[in-house]
This record gives C-alpha cells, structure tokens and sequence, in this order.
C-alpha cells in the first residue's frame, strides 16, 4: 500500500493562514488609517474660479489644475489650487477634501481599495509562502538524497576494499 504525502496539504494550510493574516493586518492598518484620515479631514463645496488649460499632458491624468475657493472649517474663505477630474471640468462647484489646516488634500482610498489592497497583499504572501516551502522541501530532499549517495559510495566502498 503507498502511504500518502501529507506535506502539500500542510504547505496549502499554512500558506493559506499566512495570507490570510496578512490580508486581516493591512485591512486593519487601512481601517485606522482611514479613521485618522476622517477624524482630521473633511470634504466641503469649492467653487471653481480658473480652470488651467495650460496643464502639460502628463498631469491630465492625475486631473486638471484649477483656481477654486472655499470656505475651511472654522469659517475663513481660502483660495488655491485644486485638480479636477476630467468628468469635473464643466462644474462650477465642486467636493473637495481638506486637511485641519484647510489645504486641499487627496481623497481618501475607495471602498475597492479597501477591498484589494488586502485581498491582493494577502494572495501574493500566499504565493511567497508556498514558493519558499516549496524551495526549503526541494532542498531537504536534495540533502536527502546526497547524504544517501554518499552513505552508498561508503558502503561500495568498504566492499571493494573487502573483496581485494
């Protein structure tokens, strides 16, 4: 009867455990950082002034730079320079974030980030854990084998001295 190898089962488990704690540490480290972000941001209503159409090409992506002004948390009217999305363009007002010392800030990181963030953090350790199990078996059975042959070539040795 041919026992069975247990060893992938036991490196899927722990590559499996491995991920998964992984993925529950950075969504925890998300879920505080974005409850620092809220408690020291917020979003108020800009009203755009100036959109800039001079904007080199490599920064529409990241959006459009505008004059906009808006009113920060204790009551002062400010002006600066905020990007605009492109489906933003035509609005006069807008929602912006900003900071506690009412500069304009990036939003925060979507519901998908936080979703794949940890989702993918957690399949890459998996795969990492299951790559360096993998390599540490592969070595222990080419130890194995060495140590075999060498006992062998002892052994075949000790023979052919016997027999001469």
């Amino acid at each position: 009867m041919r026992r069975r190898d247990r060893t992938p089962v036991a490196m899927v488990v722990l590559a499996s455990v491995m991920g998964c704690a992984v993925a529950l540490t950075v969504y925890r480290a998300l879920t505080s950082d974005a409850d620092a972000y809220f408690a020291s941001h917020r979003q108020v209503t800009a009203q755009v002034l100036a959109v800039d159409d001079r904007s080199p090409a490599i920064s529409r992506r990241a959006g459009t730079r505008a004059e906009a002004a808006w009113v920060d948390g204790s009551g002062v009217r400010r002006v600066g320079t905020i990007r605009l999305r492109g489906d933003q363009l035509e609005e006069a007002r807008v929602r912006i974030w900003i900071d506690a010392g009412g500069r304009p800030a990036p939003a925060p990181l979507g519901l998908a980030g936080f979703i794949v963030s940890p989702l993918l953090l957690g399949l890459f350790t998996a795969g990492v854990t299951w790559s360096v199990m993998s390599a540490a078996q592969s070595g222990r059975r080419m130890w194995i084998a060495r140590r075999a042959m060498a006992g062998w070539d002892r052994e075949w040795r000790a023979r052919a001295d016997l027999e001469r």
